[in-house]
């Protein structure tokens, strides 16, 4: 009896360090399963980009809060932009997967190629806010994920863009009788008389509806062109408590304002991308433009832009101020507008006037372009190049229009969270084995005896 005994001791703690060893591993496993390894993050200019593992029935609220800000979230039912035909004019777009991708036009280039081969991903980060698929693996959703994209590549691999290929983007969107533009990016001349005329062609004549950056200039420097322009929405960007981004460009030509600071987008790869900055406010606009002209094709561009003005959030001061325009854009409020069938009351008007910039002589215009075709950043003497919308990174430079796209992982309360609900399963798996191996022990022990 003795024997038996002091061997069942010895195998009870040969098989308590056997549990002990699956609950350790059993730990490690489940956490590596569930979690990214930060360590397998490829790096893009320095900057850390974590392929994502989550599955959601749902948008989540972290990635997704520009859209539940803006309360597009419970109209998707209703409508997702299907018809809608939107060119969007940037750097180019690397489609994710599901997404309506059109053939549009490289004016760069001067072919079909419209990859975003853009050092950022500006284009892609556009088209991903305005229209990622909702499907169960896209962490981010679209606005308007139905919408036909047509992208008309305006901006290089540097970030810059030529004035004339801005105009002849706008051109082919009039030629191909699309509904919205979109613009993010600025131009450091407003007195260039060609783009103004293309754009007053493009919104009084062809009925498209101009969505455009305000700048990330803030103040004093106002809004930028071409966005101050009549025919132009420009959109002024918030942060995630409603409150304007500190670059967004303050003045009486604001319009409207969206989200457009730390937001988030998709890469093809599902990769999560941070971006800041006006620029990533209009593909809100564009896409709650879209929910509003799908519910009802008969409406005008006019309509549309009355319609998002009157429905809009407002902010500061009553009526239109110069930090918000006439508020944050509401898609709830618009969808409803337009499914009860009432014709949207005029926006008040502005509380300060601005006039229009005035134009310089057109001779001035062509003696600066000769100078200024083969460059690739915005300066007052560069009147030829566009930049992307970016806030400086330390001081504002009033040249410096570029926006900061980076790829971002999960944030650290994320990640916390995470961590403890791997541990809390972990544990429980651990339990189940141990369980199933002591019962197996007491087994023995009782045919022993």
């Amino acid at each position: 009896m003795g024997l038996k005994s002091g061997h069942y001791k010895r195998h009870r703690l040969s098989l308590t360090f056997v549990v002990v060893v699956l609950m350790i591993l059993t730990l490690m496993s489940m956490t590596t399963f569930l979690v990214p390894n930060s360590n397998s993050n490829s790096k893009l200019n320095g900057m850390h980009q974590t392929v994502l593992a989550q599955v959601q029935m749902i948008p989540d609220s972290t990635w997704n809060w520009g859209a539940y800000l803006i309360n597009a979230t419970t109209v998707w039912s209703e409508s997702t932009g299907a018809g809608v035909k939107v060119a969007v004019l940037d750097s180019g777009i690397n489609p994710i997967s599901g997404m309506k991708i059109n053939e549009g036009y490289n004016y760069v280039n001067d072919n079909t190629d419209t990859t975003d081969t853009h050092i950022h991903k500006h284009g892609t980060m556009i088209a991903s806010i305005l229209a990622t698929p909702h499907l169960t693996q896209n962490i981010v959703w679209g606005i308007a994920p139905d919408v036909e994209i047509y992208p008309i590549k305006v901006i290089d691999d540097t970030g810059a863009v030529k004035l004339e290929w801005a105009i002849k983007g706008v051109e082919w969107a009039i030629a191909n009788h699309m509904q919205i533009i979109s613009i993010s990016w600025c131009v450091a001349d407003n007195s260039n008389k060609e783009l103004k005329q293309v754009l007053d062609k493009a919104y009084y004549e062809e009925g498209i509806l101009i969505v455009a950056a305000a700048g990330n200039n803030g103040y004093p420097s106002g809004v930028e062109c071409p966005a101050i322009y009549d025919p132009v929405i420009a959109v002024a960007a918030v942060n995630q408590n409603a409150q304007r981004s500190s670059t967004s460009a303050i003045g009486s030509k604001n319009e409207l304002a969206a989200p457009g600071e730390n937001v988030y987008g998709i890469s093809p790869s599902n990769s999560l991308l941070r971006g800041d900055g006006t620029s990533f406010a209009v593909p809100y606009v564009v896409g709650t433009a879209a929910l509003i002209w799908e519910k009802n094709h008969a409406l005008t561009n006019s309509q549309v832009r009355d319609i998002l003005c009157s429905t809009a959030t407002d902010k500061s001061t009553p009526g239109r101020d110069t930090l918000y325009g006439y508020g944050i854009i509401n898609a709830t409020k618009a969808i409803q507008t337009v499914s009860n069938n009432n014709p949207p009351p005029p926006p008040p008007p502005p509380t300060t006037p601005e006039p229009e910039p005035e134009l310089k002589p057109e001779t001035e215009t062509k003696e600066t372009q000769s100078q200024t075709q083969s460059k690739t950043t915005t300066t007052t003497k560069q009147k030829q190049t566009v930049d992307p919308q970016e806030p400086p990174t330390t001081e504002p430079n009033l040249n410096n229009n570029n926006d900061v796209i980076s790829p971002s992982g999960p944030s650290s309360t994320s990640s916390t969270n995470a961590n403890i609900i791997n541990v809390i399963i972990g544990v429980s798996v651990s339990s189940i084995i141990t369980s199933i191996i002591f019962s197996i022990i007491r087994f023995n022990k009782i045919k022993k005896a």
